[in-house]
């Protein structure tokens, strides 16, 4: 049987995006679970665990909507915007330059950033490193989005005008979907 992963989103607004991302969770939490919430700590760079529990968790926010997952085993999670203005000098400071010649080429460089990007902030998310400077020695290649040297397993939709990146240990479901709240 694959491990539990639950994916839930829900819209907010851009200044209570992390206070609706942790309500999110704990509604997530208490329906997949059957039980309320355990207190949600964080480690020294930030990444959020639970206390007295061995259920994983990411969360993220846009200006738009929240998401988070939960999960038996480490995950990380990302979303960005789609439409959202992308800085010709921060791609070149985070693309490896196999993705920048991708990105040079693409027929919609800015949505390709932004899964990158996403894949990028996913994987950093999973580690608990954080963005030290830029990502540029992740690379990715989205015909089937794997990392090199990793034991990792991706995904990346398109969901509600936003990309969605996670990233986990596998096995990862078949079947993975973003429910909707509120």
């Amino acid at each position: 049987m694959p491990p539990l992963f639950a994916l839930a989103a829900a819209p907010t607004t851009a200044n209570q995006g992390g206070l609706d991302a942790r309500r999110l969770l704990d509604r997530l939490y208490q329906e997949t679970v059957g039980q309320p919430m355990p207190p949600l700590l964080r480690r020294k760079r930030g990444k959020p665990y639970f206390a007295n529990s061995p259920l994983h968790c990411s969360i993220t926010h846009t200006r738009a909507m929240v998401f988070c997952v939960l999960a038996e085993t480490e995950v990380g999670l990302d979303a960005e915007q789609l439409g959202r203005p992308v800085r010709p000098a921060l791609v070149k400071k985070v693309l490896s330059s196999q993705e920048y010649c991708l990105w040079q080429q693409a027929e919609d460089p800015d949505r390709l950033f932004l899964s990158l990007w996403t894949l990028k902030e996913a994987t950093v998310k999973y580690t608990g490193d954080g963005l030290r400077g830029y990502p540029n020695h992740l690379s990715f290649d989205l015909q089937g989005p794997t990392l090199e040297g990793w034991d990792l397993h991706f995904r990346l939709w398109e969901w509600e005008n936003h990309v969605v990146s996670l990233c986990a240990r596998p096995p990862l479901p078949e079947e993975l979907e973003i429910r909707r709240f509120f």
